[in-house]
């Protein structure tokens, strides 16, 4: 998937990057393995950033990237479109295969890339989807891009990357781009869509891993269920190899079954307790035992003030990391999004405990997808 006019099913390979990666091109998409973090590009601009957000990854893991384009007689993306417009003749299966590749080759030419990193490039004879989600099968992760800021984007996050979400069995990073200047304000649709990030965040000297030692935190919300507990589990070794505090949160506002200024105190005390036990089981399950008391009990004096923990990160050599446990008297999807303001990366599990809402995604993992400030994570167990 990268410049060269390809011809049949095999295109002419350049030399892989450091200089320029290798391109190939196939008629099916080839399987990832678990070295690989895939990214899907498409020539837009979340795609850049997708792009930009994988590559700093793979960097911190020691992984490669493979950069994925799938387009086909069916199905191209505009921007393969716009590129074929420019050549002359007629856009036949040769010309549309040499678009792609062309663009493939000048998004990865013209990104951020880690010295040493390796990136593969290749377009695949498939929808974009579908080119993705077979590449990725077994992958450490498939990384898209959400198509922009504005309202009307968020509401339209992009076929290829709500299909991916939804049907992955490997990680989804669904990467933001770059803000700045943002006040942090909920939009005018009442949900926060931009918060203060540093300029240039996704830039080569500020990209997640190279900052300065003020780290901002990876955030994970957890309810006790699998894919809860298997975000915990993602997002506790992601803040270990980022050098990031980790803030677990639980909301519980949804538990009360009347509006608080008409429930009794010890219904909304015991519904804390509830809550608190949820949070700090789920921890204990992934990151061993809290110190400083049992499950349930407040971590500090009247619980006032979230304690800040020193846990091992659940995977071997991946050190401490600083846990802090929030429980928050809201929505679940309320809770993160204002959470997601200050955070490197928001980490949720596919689906929660709820029900027809969440048949396919997860109602609150489709909403923060759609509306966070901060690049989203969705696991699975």
């Amino acid at each position: 998937m990268t410049d060269g006019a390809p011809t049949g099913t095999q295109a002419d390979q350049t030399p892989e990057r450091t200089g320029a990666p290798a391109t190939e091109r196939h008629s099916g998409p080839t399987v990832g393995t678990a070295a690989d973090i895939v990214v899907g590009i498409d020539g837009s601009p979340g795609s850049a950033a997708a792009l930009t957000w994988a590559a700093a990854e793979a960097g911190r893991r020691g992984l490669r990237v493979r950069a994925v384009l799938g387009s086909c007689a069916d199905e191209q993306p505009a921007a393969v479109r716009r590129s074929a417009d420019a050549i002359a003749g007629p856009h036949d299966e040769a010309t549309l295969a040499f678009a792609a590749s062309h663009l493939l080759h000048e998004t990865i030419s013209a990104a951020p890339i880690p010295a040493g990193l390796e990136v593969l490039e290749e377009v695949v004879d498939a929808p974009g989807a579908e080119a993705l989600l077979t590449a990725g099968r077994d992958a450490a992760m498939i990384v898209v891009g959400a198509r922009g800021r504005g309202l009307l984007h968020r509401l339209r996050l992009g076929s290829v990357s709500t299909s991916v979400a939804v049907h992955s069995p490997v990680p989804v990073v669904v990467a933001r781009l770059p803000r700045s200047g943002d006040a942090g304000e909920p939009d005018a649709d009442g949900l926060a869509g931009a918060g203060p990030v540093a300029d240039g965040r996704l830039s080569p000297t500020s990209a997640p891993g190279q900052g300065p030692p003020h780290r901002r935190p990876v955030v994970v919300g957890v309810d006790g269920s699998p894919n809860s507990l298997a975000a915990l589990r993602w997002a506790a070794v992601t803040a270990a190899l980022r050098g990031a505090p980790l803030h677990v949160i639980h909301s519980w506002l949804a538990a009360v079954p009347l509006p608080l200024a008409e429930t009794s105190g010890e219904i909304v005390q015991a519904l804390e307790g509830q809550a608190r036990a949820v949070l700090d089981e789920s921890l204990e399950q992934v990151l061993g035992p809290i110190p400083g008391g049992e499950p349930g009990e407040p971590a500090e004096p009247g619980g006032t003030e979230p304690a800040v923990l020193r846990l091992a990160a659940p995977a071997p050599g991946s050190g401490e990391i600083d846990v802090c446990r929030q429980l928050v008297p809201a929505s679940a999807t309320r809770a993160l999004l204002e959470a997601s303001h200050d955070a490197d990366l928001l980490v949720v599990g596919a689906r929660g405990k709820g029900g027809f809402a969440e048949l396919l995604l997860g109602s609150v993992s489709h909403q923060t997808m759609l509306h966070s400030a901060a690049p989203v994570a969705i696991i699975r167990a």
